[in-house]
């Protein structure tokens, strides 16, 4: 798998000019990043590295907003909701298997097991529907080409 893209910071450069250098290439290295965990069909708890990257590209982008216009606004929406199906889809996942060791005893933990499978599997893909249109044809080159030309 391809390593994630690590920011190289040019101190004596303006903001919005690493901005434009910098930001593109974290941007295709998640889009690859992302293709190469999902071609490895993961079930739904191995989605959470994916939601991982997801974070980690939302989170850097959001410290350039000042840089960008609303343009950058309308592209953290689509990340959130990404992050925010993967997030749901780890808090089923994680709740089963609390489910799976605090409730050994109980009657009703199969059932709730299976609810809190099925919602995780439904949630996974809601989530790789969404990843299909973001990653459509052309998606890639709209997030680069935007934020190697927007930094103001």
């Amino acid at each position: 798998m391809s390593k994630p893209y690590k920011v190289r910071w040019d101190q004596k450069g303006s903001t919005p000019g690493n901005a434009r250098r910098e930001l593109p290439r974290l941007v295709a290295g998640y889009f690859t990043r992302v293709r190469e965990l999902l071609s490895e069909d993961p079930p739904p708890a191995g989605l959470h590295a994916i939601r991982l990257e997801t974070k980690k590209v939302r989170y850097t982008l959001e410290l350039f907003r000042d840089c960008y216009g609303p343009g950058l606004e309308k592209r953290l929406a689509v990340l959130r909701r990404l992050q925010q199906l993967l997030g749901d889809v780890n808090d089923s996942a994680s709740t089963e298997q609390l489910v799976e060791a605090s409730m050994r005893d109980s009657p009703m933990r199969a059932r709730i097991a299976r609810f809190l499978e099925q919602r995780a599997g439904a949630t996974a893909s809601e989530f790789r529907k969404e990843w299909a249109a973001f990653d459509a044809p052309g998606q890639e080159l709209w997030w680069t080409r935007y934020l190697a030309r927007n930094a103001r």
